[in-house]
């Protein structure tokens, strides 16, 4: 994922409540390839740098993608 892509996104789920700016210097700080999604949003979070994200909840976001991943799986492995 570009920094395009997730600044399009961010833009999508937080609005403008964030600073493009130094939200874009920090993921060019990152290994973006490695990471998903929902991590970029945990990592700005920490960094203090969207605001009125519940870390939390991300963090429960990221539980829910694998359970549902894992799910989608193993539904493959044994056909639901």
């Amino acid at each position: 994922m570009d920094i395009q892509e997730i600044l399009k996104q961010l833009t999508a789920k937080f609005g403008d409540s964030f600073d493009i700016t130094k939200v874009t210097n920090l993921l060019k700080t990152l290994d973006l390839k490695n990471l998903s999604f929902t991590d970029i949003v945990s990592k700005l979070g920490e960094q203090g740098l969207l605001k009125n994200v519940d870390l939390e909840s991300v963090k429960g976001n990221v539980l829910d993608e694998l359970k549902n991943k894992a799910g989608g799986i193993l539904g493959g492995m044994f056909g639901k």
